[in-house]
């Protein structure tokens, strides 16, 4: 039991590190990518762990120079966001981080702000059905990504 606690406050430290990293702390970003590999590595069947390992590689993708690794970590964070949507599609978390990252990559490179689209009509009506599953302010926030994704596509 200590086992999975200790797992637990690593995992929690690295969700903090990582939305450090969002907020563009490129340091925090990096530690958080480089404990979410480990902490996948313990458990794999984590789905929320391997959810965040791809939202913080993406932002490897974000925080590199080198344009050949932007499009590697980019593509490499999309995977597993998509491998941990296609293994809990109703996990709100997961939907959360893939619609957020989605809606940040280039269109004309990777042509994701449909999936970004649907991530975020997903929630807006898990949130009508059930307005526990989400703060006020994260649903707030969820449209006003939804009205950004459509616009960017002409929806």
């Amino acid at each position: 039991m200590a086992n999975n606690t200790e797992w637990n406050l690593r995992f929690d430290e690295a969700v903090d590190l990582y939305h450090k990293g969002v907020r563009g702390n490129k340091k925090a970003a990096q530690q958080a990518y480089h404990l979410f590999a480990t902490l996948a590595t313990e458990k794999p069947n984590h789905i929320e762990s391997l959810g965040y390992y791809g939202s913080a590689t993406a932002l490897l993708a974000r925080d590199t120079p080198i344009p050949k690794d932007k499009k590697k970590y980019a593509l490499e964070g999309l995977r597993m966001l998509d491998q941990a949507v296609s293994n809990e599609p109703t996990n709100h978390t997961i939907r959360i981080l893939r619609g957020n990252v989605c809606a940040r990559m280039p269109e004309s490179v990777f042509h994701r702000t449909s999936t970004a689209i649907e991530d975020f009509e997903m929630l807006v009506d898990a949130y009508k059905n059930d307005p526990t599953v989400l703060s006020e302010n994260t649903y707030q926030s969820i449209l006003n990504e939804l009205e950004k994704a459509k616009k960017k596509i002409k929806y």
